[in-house]
């Protein structure tokens, strides 16, 4: 029966509407995507748009620039070149106006337009393609448009402020999103979450299309990049770090309450409690925060500051530095397929980057600006309760690289006076010595009994002697004068010189008028002794007493010892009757202590003594030792100095009883033995010289006390303490504090009968003891007080130094052309332009004020005492200061060299310092003395131009700096400035005097120009040891930089000096900030060059020049360098910033903080190379012996089949080339240059040799010879590279590791990748500057090389494989060794499929390789099988499909799986079928 509902038709419908369903929900889907993909497209339509308008702004900007700069005809030109489309717009628009229709402006009438043509010239590249290499993208430049320019540093920063501060708040967006992205479903595509969403919203809007475009400035220059950082890092710290340090801190206060509240057992209650006092102290030591306390609250904050900072991957973390992959904490930048997945790394991401802030970037930002506070904070660094973070940043930071190290800077300035005091009194000694020298040659002239041309004669000399003698100095008024001589003594000398010496009356005359002079700088000194008040006789007694030391002790010498020796010469022998007559001193002083002593053996100990007996240079005394003569010490030596029996006062005084010398008549017995004799020009000198440090040392002592006295009152640490308790305490118990039975002994030449040093007996710590003892001097180590270490390393290093400096013109020049570079950093070059008057006649006084006096004698320059009335009248300060800068001459030198500023050429004394150290052996005198008169002529000569060329530049800056500081407070009177002081304006009464301005002025020169006497006492050290070159003048590059800045700081904020401070600031920020990169940009507009051309010319400049400041050069087809670092020495300040930047444009694709990283790390190698670097001397030894004749580069000095003579030829001729004083290496180029001769094929141009001179010699790049260089070094690199698979593994010891070759093959292809690509980089950046790809072919062919050629074009990398002789040098050491076969099957097996991946690795890409994935794991095949199931991870579908259900465990019949098991191969039929033979003999054993 039929039904009239038919089932089978309602399945169908019911199907066709499931059918129909299901296209329509794909429809749905696919204009769902489709609606996605358009909305995509408006967004990259709509931000591109949003670019555009920016960049079209920028072009227009650039094009009005270039119509300006190059005029409309040129424009026109180039426009219509570079974009025919919008010139025609541009004409057809044009055409229209009033100025179109009148033919106004047209290119084609032009004389504008001829103008232009005549100067187009062709430019020297003209590629238009993109290169990749290694250090970043090497980009050819366009010549096709003009209009177009580089990113500037200006523009890079701007960009980077914008992206920067667009990026905070967007950060605290982007929380939000993948916060909703880690809790939302599982599939949702990574490109339609939260997180992609919300880019999309951000990216349409125009603040998206500011920052798109702010970014891509932003990121053009590393500057850029790294401001853009910071900018994120201080918002981040601004909006949520701080907060959160300030949360974490409070936290721990409370923790710290209750913690201590727990302890006590109870809570202390405020309310009603009667010990209020208590309770608040209390309180107070609760709430105070421990230094970890104060790390933990610093690090909340900071992992708080980078939770919110955007652009984490672009910034990245010490994690993705390649040496510290070791870390956690490098970040994940592989975007998963789910947005769940990709906001779970973003997390992970941020807690990496969040952890790494915390520590150790927020840390180091803000404890590196706690240990420039502490140091730079006077008040801190001495203050008696000074906190242990400032203790510990003063003893271990500031105190070992500051020049004063633990003095305060007065005391310090003092120390400096007192060295310079005595320089200042050797060259007053050595000026009267001059001036009769020149009477004593215009009288060898016509009388020879006088004088001859080695100077005068004995009998002359006597003459003066005994004048001297006869001089007395007097006291009036409580002040020493000048007597005079007698008439009667004066007569008896004229007569004997004019009648028995035949000398004129004139020539006498002058004679007692310089000796005159000399009495009365010698009562000058002793009246600054008088005015220290610290003798212990009246006046007139100490003038006695200084009268009677300058008769008996300071007019000897003795014959015995070699000029300036210090031990006595070979051949001297002494008369019979003097040995006879000393003999019989020691047998009396024998007797007299018990024992018998033959005249036999006393004339032995004469002998004896005076074969060794040396000369004391404190005393100048002889010295010897003798066997004590006392029974009680038998067999004991007595150490004896005959300058003990005089006193301070010149009295004689005999050794105790039982001593040696008992009489005068013994003394002068000695002195007979030794040949005392007078000599009237070593009189001048010694007595000059030891009455001026005995003044100088009065006065230092004086300035150490009040100094001391008033910072104990203020609070602060003092110097010297009265007793040792309160040394300790002041000082700590962790100083060494000098004994406690003495105190301070310190040295006085005077007696302590008449002097008593304000001082001394007085406590301290040991470091000051010695400094206070030794002026500022430093004492050398031990191992340098070691006379074969002075001998060997010391003394050759000095002279290598001393000749590459004093005895090079090229270096001379140099020297005196960097003085203008120094005016300018001081802000005194602003002279020249504003009172050029000024400028010139202060040149014109530093000249005459110079010492060496080489053209013509200085003038003496003005005293401090005028005649007026008959009488001797002393100027005030202001008049002397008038009188100094008004004559020059030698007054005001000395007057400089007493305030510590000239004399001290930093390189100059870094090298004769090394000398000096070791002269106090005598070795070098003895040397001196051998050579000839017109040898030790030039080389003095030499050393005093040197120190020329470097003091009238500070003498300039000196009257240029007093010249200011008087006009500063000249101004401030006319202008009414209120003095802080008195609160009201600055009158007469309130400035310094003219005197005292010039002190301040030799400060600002001592401070802010490079002086030896301030460097410290650590590069000092350094200077001693076997590194370094000339490492004083880098670090006083460092010290007077950073004075310039600190003062120029000063003086803006004082109303007086702001002038002062403003030019200085500027002077030195123009110096420092903008010479360096205006003489770039110069050169590089001469040249044509841009920032990637000027990258490519690196690749072919020699090692030391690379990370310098390169000046490009294009001349006659030909391409030069200057490197302006070596005459830019401020370069020294700037090269760390040049070489960090220049690090990290060559990464410009990488992130922000491995790219510092590397930088840095440059960086800090070439500012440290100067102090750790070989010295010239050990590096000349080192290619000889260590490197077996080779430099530290790698080049041959010889070559291994030379014979052994021809080895030794070469090598005398390298050490010779290396070691010869002056220019050598300068002058040979010159030479070739003027005959036209090459030099290993290179031609060289007078021109460019020339400018050597100043330091901005021009260096030829000759870019074919270039590479074949570099290929060489490709082919040598791959040598090396090879032996590193191998290595340790040919031995014949067996390997236990299956993996050390995998390792070491896998390691060394990474290195021979890294080579490639070193290649890869200079083949492009040949082409960058214009070589043609057949000439770069024809060297690699020449070369035969052409497959490496072919490679490197291609981007291709050939990697090492295992070659058949390898395989069988592996099997002959395996069968002659009778050990497995390191090199095994399965490791070939393994190293082919490594070598097949590496074939397909593409130059400038990440390597390939993962290590961990070619190694054995050596676990069982059953336990691997158990690993891989149980993971677990699935991934993730597309959306619309479900996972389908996990798959039931089957049900495993051990029974029969036993069965089937081989009993032979103990293997299953499946593990015998799909096993590898080692996989079955482990599954066998198993």
């Amino acid at each position: 029966m039929p039904f009239g509902f038919d089932p089978r038709k309602l399945i169908k419908e019911d199907n066709d509407l499931e059918a129909d369903k299901e296209i329509k929900e794909a429809i749905k889907k696919t204009l769902t995507f489709d609606e996605q993909i358009e909305e995509n497209e408006n967004t990259i339509r709509k931000r591109s748009n949003i670019a555009e308008n920016f960049s079209e702004v920028d072009k227009a900007l650039r094009e009005v620039n270039f119509v300006e700069k190059e005029g409309m005809a040129a424009w026109r030109k180039e426009k219509e070149e570079t974009d025919p489309e919008e010139y025609k717009n541009f004409e057809d628009w044009e055409s229209k106006t009033l100025f179109g229709k009148l033919g106004i402006g047209k290119k084609d009438k032009t004389l504008e337009e001829t103008e232009v043509k005549t100067k187009d010239i062709e430019k020297p590249f003209v590629f238009d393609e993109e290169v990749d290499g290694t250090g970043g993208e090497i980009k050819t430049q366009s010549k096709g448009i003009p209009f177009e320019s580089e990113v500037g540093v200006t523009e890079s920063i701007g960009g980077a402020l914008v992206s920067g501060a667009i990026k905070i708040p967007k950060g605290f967006m982007n929380i939000g999103a993948w916060t909703m992205d880690v809790f939302g479903d599982e599939n949702i595509p990574v490109d339609q979450g939260k997180v992609a969403q919300f880019e999309n919203w951000f990216d349409k809007t125009y603040i998206g299309g500011l920052e798109g475009y702010a970014e891509e400035k932003a990121r053009a220059t590393a500057v850029g990049r790294l401001t853009e950082m910071m900018v994120q890092f201080y918002g981040g710290w601004k909006t949520v770090g701080k907060g959160a340090e300030k949360i974490a801190l409070k936290a721990q206060e409370g923790i710290n309450r209750a913690t201590t509240a727990i302890k006590k057992g109870k809570y202390l209650r405020t309310a009603g409690n009667k010990e209020g006092y208590k309770l608040a102290k209390k309180v107070e030591e609760w709430n105070k925060i421990s230094g970890k306390q104060k790390f933990v609250g610093m690090f909340v904050g900071g992992a708080g500051a980078g939770a919110v900072i955007y652009d984490n991957t672009n910034i990245g973390t010490f994690g993705d530095i390649g040496a510290l992959d070791f870390l956690p904490t490098g970040l994940d930048r592989e975007e998963k397929s789910t947005a769940k997945e990709d906001a779970m790394r973003l997390f992970y991401n941020k807690l990496k980057f969040a952890g790494e802030m915390g520590f150790p970037i927020i840390p180091a930002i803000i404890g590196g600006g706690r240990v420039g506070k502490s140091i730079l904070d006077g008040a801190v660094k001495r203050n008696a309760n000074a906190g242990k973070f400032d203790k510990f940043v003063e003893k271990f930071v500031a105190k070992p690289f500051r020049s004063r190290g633990a003095f305060p800077e007065k005391q310090f300035q003092a120390m400096q006076r007192l060295e310079g005091k005595k320089t200042s009194a050797n060259l007053l000694s050595t000026d009267y010595l001059r001036n009769i020298d020149q009477i004593v040659k215009q009288i060898s002239k016509y009388s020879q009994p006088a004088a001859n041309a080695s100077g005068m004669t004995t009998e002359m000399s006597s003459l003066i002697v005994d004048l001297i003698r006869k001089g007395k100095l007097g006291v009036v008024n409580n002040k020493v004068i000048v007597k005079g001589f007698g008439d009667a003594d004066l007569e008896n000398f004229y007569q004997a010189m004019t009648g028995k010496l035949k000398i004129k009356s004139t020539d006498v005359v002058k004679l007692v008028e310089e000796l005159t002079g000399v009495h009365q700088s010698w009562a000058q000194f002793l009246n600054t002794v008088v005015k220290g008040k610290n003798l212990n006789v009246a006046t007139k007694e100490f003038t006695a007493l200084m009268n009677d030391r300058i008769k008996n002790t300071l007019n000897s010498e003795y014959k015995i010892f070699e000029q300036g020796g210090v031990r006595p010469l070979v051949e001297n022998t002494a008369s019979n009757d003097v040995l006879k007559e000393v003999a019989e001193i020691f047998i009396r002083s024998a007797k007299a202590n018990g024992k018998r002593l033959s005249l036999e053996d006393a004339e032995l100990i004469v002998k004896d003594i005076v074969k060794n007996v040396r000369l004391d240079k404190n005393t100048t005394t002889p010295i010897f030792k003798y066997e004590a003569a006392d029974i009680a010490k038998d067999k004991a030596l007595i150490v004896k100095n005959i300058g003990e029996n005089i006193t301070g006062g010149g009295k004689f005084k005999p050794d105790s009883k039982g001593g040696l010398i008992q009489t005068k008549s013994d003394l002068a017995a000695f002195n007979k033995l030794f040949g005392k004799y007078e000599n009237a020009e070593s009189i001048i000198a010694n007595v000059t010289t030891d009455l001026a440090e005995i003044a100088s040392r009065d006065r230092f002592y004086n300035v150490i006390k009040e100094g001391s006295d008033e910072m104990i009152k203020k609070g602060e640490i003092g110097i010297v303490y009265p007793t040792y308790n309160a040394a300790v305490k002041a000082f700590g118990l962790g100083e060494d504090i000098i004994d406690a039975t003495s105190g301070l002994q310190l040295p006085q030449k005077i007696g302590e009968q008449a002097y008593t040093v304000p001082i001394n007996g007085m406590f301290t710590t040991k470091v000051i003891a010695d400094g206070l003892k030794y002026g500022a001097a430093n004492s050398m180590g031990s191992i340098t007080k070691n006379i074969v270490y002075q001998y060997a390393v010391m003394l050759p290093k000095g002279l290598i130094q001393a000749g590459k400096t004093v005895g090079g013109p090229f270096t001379h020049a140099r020297n005196f052309s960097s003085g203008a570079v120094t005016t300018a950093s001081m802000g005194n070059i602003t002279l020249a332009f504003t009172n050029p008057l000024f400028a010139i006649k202060s040149m014109v006084t530093a000249f005459n004020t110079l010492q060496p006096q080489i053209l013509y004698r200085n003038k003496p320059g003005a005293s401090r005492y005028i005649e007026k009335g008959g009488k001797q009248v002393a100027l005030s300060d202001s008049e002397f200061a008038d009188a100094l800068k008004g004559e020059g001459g030698q007054a005001l030198y000395r007057f400089l060299l007493e305030e510590g500023m000239v004399n001290q050429s930093a390189i100059m004394r870094d090298a004769m310092g090394l000398l000096e150290d070791v002269a106090k052996q005598g070795f070098l005198q003895r040397a001196w003395d051998k050579l000839g008169k017109r040898t030790k002529a030039i080389l003095k000569g030499a050393q005093d131009m040197y120190v020329a060329e470097d003091d009238i530049w500070k003498t300039w800056n000196f009257l240029a700096e007093d010249f200011k500081i008087n006009r500063a407070y000249q101004a401030a009177i006319k202008n009414k400035v209120i003095n802080p002081k008195t609160n009201k304006p600055y009158t007469e009464m309130d400035i310094p005097n003219r005197l005292d301005i010039m002190k301040m002025a030799t400060q600002n020169v001592r401070e802010m120009l490079p002086n030896y006497a301030y460097v410290s006492e650590l590069v000092q050290a350094s200077r001693r040891s076997p590194l370094g070159n000339f490492v004083s003048w880098p670090a006083e590059i460092i010290r007077t930089s950073t004075n310039i800045s600190m003062t120029a700081k000063r003086e803006m904020k004082d109303p007086v000096m702001k002038r002062i401070g403003y030019e200085r600031g500027i002077g030195f920020a123009m110096t420092v900030g903008t010479i360096g990169p205006a003489a770039i940009w110069g050169a590089s507009q001469l040249a044509g060059f841009g920032k990637e051309k000027l990258m490519a010319l690196r690749e072919f400049v020699p090692y030391f020049s690379k990370d310098n400041t390169l000046l490009p050069v294009y001349e006659d087809g030909k391409y030069k360098y200057i490197d302006f670092s070596r005459a830019f020495f401020y370069d020294v300040v700037t090269q760390p910033f040049q070489t960090t930047f220049t690090e990290m444009n060559r990464r410009g694709d990488e992130p922000v903080i491995p790219s510092i990283v590397m930088g840095l790390t440059k960086a800090l190698g070439k500012l440290v190379e100067p102090f750790v670097s070989e010295s010239i001397w050990i590096s000349g030894i080192m290619d000889i012996y260590a490197r077996g004749g080779k430099t530290k580069r790698g080049q041959a000095i010889w070559n291994e089949r030379d014979s052994e003579g021809d080895k030794i030829f070469k090598a005398i001729g390298h050490l010779t080339k290396l070691y010869t004083p002056g220019s050598t290496v300068q002058l040979e180029r010159l030479y070739n240059a003027i005959t036209g001769k090459t030099i290993k094929g290179t031609q060289y141009e007078v021109s460019d040799e020339l400018l050597g001179l100043i330091g901005l010699r021009k260096a030829p790049v000759d870019i074919p010879r270039s590479i074949e260089i570099m290929i060489g070094q490709f082919l040598k690199s791959e040598r090396d590279e090879r032996k590193l698979i191998y290595a340790g593994t040919l031995t014949g010891d067996p390997i236990k590791d299956d993996n050390k070759i995998i390792k070491q093959f896998i390691f060394a292809n990474q290195q021979r990748l890294e080579t490639y690509e070193v290649m890869r980089r200079q083949y492009d950046a040949a082409k960058v500057l214009g070589m043609k790809e057949k000439d770069i072919k024809e060297i690699f062919k020449a070369r035969g090389n052409k497959a490496l050629y072919k490679m490197i074009k291609a981007n291709k990398f050939k990697p090492f494989g295992i070659t058949d002789g390898m395989k069988d040098a592996y099997e002959r050491m395996s069968e002659k060794y009778n050990i497995e076969n390191p090199l095994s099957n399965r490791i070939i097996k393994r190293l082919g499929k490594i070598e097949k991946k590496l074939k397909k690795q593409k130059l400038n890409r990440d390597f390939r390789i993962d290590p961990e994935r070619y190694l054995f794991n050596e676990k069982s095949i059953i336990d691997r099988g158990i690993e891989l199931f149980k993971q677990d991870d699935k991934p993730a579908l597309p959306e619309g499909f479900s996972q389908l259900p996990d798959t039931p465990e089957p049900v495993v019949n051990n029974a029969q799986m036993a069965q089937n098991v081989d009993p032979q191969t103990n293997l299953t039929q499946t593990e015998t079928a799909l096993l590898s033979p080692t996989e079955k003999v482990i599954a066998s054993r198993t």
